[in-house]
């Protein structure tokens, strides 16, 4: 019972992520390699967000510490997308020095940066966010698969988060927040990326980005 609960809750989570890769980026090598280089700049960005936790819970309290450590950590995950897109057009200039007019891009998905860049920030933000979903359910889902698990919280294991907060919903709560996680990194990436793209050009470039930046804070402190 505890394995079909853990596919299920998998599946459930995973399944529009799937989706989008399947209809989006499966079928196109760059998008593919541009998918798991989004993880790879997340992955990136949440180990400083840990080394800093680490250095402030030595200085700090712990509750200041804590969401002293989250806002990092968002700012940290933010200017990963930055760094990204930034990565992305210096990549497109390379590619359009290398290019001859008329003749086809050697990589047309990242050398179309300039009109394709809410495409290109959907793939590289699900890359985030599948990435992201799965760090926050893979311990979850392991616990609902049976016990002897590691490195699961102890709130969990005592069954004080089940009982007092999500009852026997608490499997449909994991699942629901890391779906929805993983299609907040999509529109994250794609408000940022806009922004990044059209700064300096309109007066109002910033407001994707600011929006974006807002949203996140918002949910990280809601969900804490």
């Amino acid at each position: 019972m505890g394995t079909l609960l853990t596919i299920s809750c998998y599946i459930f989570t995973f399944s529009p992520s799937f989706c989008i890769f399947c209809r989006f980026i499966a079928h196109d090598p760059v998008r593919i390699i541009l998918f798991f280089l989004g993880s790879f700049f997340w992955l990136v960005s949440i180990l400083f967000s840990s080394l800093i936790w680490l250095l402030l819970s030595q200085i700090l309290p712990k509750p200041q510490s804590f969401f002293l450590a989250i806002s990092t950590s968002i700012l940290i995950q933010e200017s990963s997308r930055i760094a990204y897109f930034l990565l992305l057009k210096a990549a497109q200039s390379g590619l359009n020095k290398i290019t001859k007019q008329g003749q086809i891009s050697v990589a047309p998905g990242v050398s179309d940066l300039q009109n394709s860049r809410h495409m290109l920030g959907l793939v590289c933000g699900l890359g985030m966010g599948v990435i992201s979903a799965l760090f926050l359910t893979m311990n979850a889902f392991a616990a609902f698969s049976g016990p002897g698990t590691i490195g699961m919280p102890e709130a969990l294991l005592k069954s004080t988060v089940d009982v007092n907060r999500a009852g026997k919903y608490l499997p449909a709560f994991y699942s629901a927040s890391a779906l929805l996680l993983s299609c907040f990194h999509v529109c994250w990436t794609i408000m940022i990326w806009d922004s990044c793209h059209r700064f300096g050009r309109m007066p109002t470039a910033y407001l994707p980005g600011f929006a974006a930046l807002i949203t996140h804070f918002a949910v990280a402190y809601l969900d804490s």
